[in-house]
């Protein structure tokens, strides 16, 4: 029997729309006319009194995932921004001397409405293959949280849950007949389920066209909520994927790219399949057991993480898997199974002008080095940066070298550099020091 959703107690809605008029930067809900339309928010209560503040997002979307096709869901947006940006929507009466017949020479009042924003650059975070997009992005343990970092640093920082992560739509996912079979016989017998099933939708759930949809509503919100012409993208592993097709899809949207252990291969297909939705099933399932020991696969170096951060992330992933945590015999959570990475190959990186950052562990055995070499070779942008970093594997983030990711990308967000620099190859040793390849 499946069970229903249990309550979000860290994530305390403390109120919709009228709330984020008190949450500052973007909560006011009259600053956009169609914003009550586009849009629901509501504040992280427990963080509100921080130097950064926490704003949750619902923005509304009609779905181009065949599951659920044409309905309108609301996809999760989470933005955390510092405490001192403001959001300026202001009336003034302007002092000038008339010069119109009726009433020349007369100082009068000239009514002035002032609608702007001072968040900073606008940067969307976007997750890989199986992770909620807080994991990787706002993990709350020490320095870790990457939203925080950016946020401190002055940029207004959003990242999003796609189709089948977090708290955005999973649909067909609470059905556990749609995981595959193997995975019910290992997984889920005898919790959920007490013997095997078929699945009620046979196919995988999201294609790479409906993710670039997913995100372009999202740019589109951040856009006008910002009064932004270009949004800075940030992609993990099969994040790039979505990142970068979508980029050379919409160019002119984006200002810059950041791209972590990215996944890239010339050879994919310009083309979706010819039958979509693909046959299969929608939903992946993983657990925590089998994310650390494959994690344990990629630690060469002493000390590679702190022994506290996986209880973090665990709890993190689990927290925005509320169903899928309650299941099986061991600790687990579910993820959309996606089609092929069509439209994402030498033809669309060439396509590609946004000055690009590209960045990896010298440890990571997930994504290795010739096909992100690849794809730094094959991208269209003149302003393009490859940089590897020691001691760190695809889990970088999670890790002891995580500030050296972190701080990459403020400055390439922030300036088009690294080390100065506008292109080129670097390392990136155990200090922290910065070296040009050879």
């Amino acid at each position: 029997m499946l069970r229903s959703p249990l309550p979000y107690s860290f994530l305390p809605v403390i109120a919709a729309l009228a709330t984020a008029l008190a949450i500052g930067c973007g909560a006011d809900p009259s600053q956009e006319p169609q914003r009550a339309l586009t849009s629901e928010v509501s504040a992280t209560g427990k963080i509100d009194n921080e130097p950064i503040r926490t704003i949750d997002h619902y923005v509304h979307h009609v779905s181009t995932v065949d599951a659920n096709y044409g309905k309108h869901v609301k996809l999760f947006v989470r933005e955390k921004v510092r405490r001192a940006c403001t959001f300026n929507n202001a009336d003034f009466l302007v002092p000038h001397v008339s010069t119109a017949p009726a009433n020349a020479g007369e100082t009068v009042q000239s009514f002035v409405r002032e609608r702007g924003v001072s968040c900073g650059p606008a940067v969307l975070m976007i997750t890989g293959s199986t992770q909620p997009a807080m994991a990787p992005f706002d993990l709350e343990f020490e320095n870790y949280s990457w939203m925080d970092f950016l946020a401190n640093a002055g940029f207004d920082v959003f990242a999003m849950d796609l189709t089948g992560y977090g708290l955005s739509p999973r649909p067909t996912m609470d059905d556990p007949c749609n995981a595959s079979q193997t995975e019910q016989t290992s997984l889920l017998i005898p919790n959920p389920l007490s013997t095997t099933c078929p699945a009620s939708y046979p196919f995988r759930l999201v294609t790479s066209q409906s993710e670039w949809d997913e995100i372009d509503t999202v740019v589109e919100h951040l856009r006008r909520l910002r009064h932004v012409d270009r949004v800075n993208l940030v992609g993990w592993s099969l994040g790039a994927p979505r990142v970068g097709g979508y980029t050379a899809r919409h160019p002119d949207k984006v200002d810059k790219i950041f791209v972590y252990a990215p996944f890239y291969d010339r050879l994919e297909p310009n083309q979706p399949p010819a039958a979509l939705p693909e046959p299969g099933v929608p939903m992946l399932v993983r657990t925590i057991a089998s994310f650390f020991s494959g994690w344990d696969t990629q630690v060469g170096c002493r000390n590679q993480f702190a022994s506290g951060v996986r209880d973090a992330l665990k709890s993190t992933i689990l927290d925005f898997d509320p169903i899928g945590s309650e299941w099986g015999t061991q600790e687990l959570w579910r993820a959309p199974n996606s089609s092929s990475r069509w439209g994402w190959n030498v033809a669309s990186a060439g396509a590609i002008r946004a000055p690009t950052l590209i960045i990896r562990g010298d440890l990571d055995k997930t994504v290795l080095e010739t096909p992100t070499r690849n794809l730094y070779a094959d991208l269209g942008s003149t302003d393009k940066v490859f940089v590897h970093v020691a001691c760190a594997a695809h889990q970088m983030v999670w890790e002891n070298q995580h500030m050296a990711l972190l701080k990459a990308s403020r400055e390439w967000l922030g300036t088009g550099r690294f080390g100065g620099s506008t292109t080129g190859s670097f390392s990136v040793d155990t200090n922290g020091v910065i070296h040009h390849d050879p």
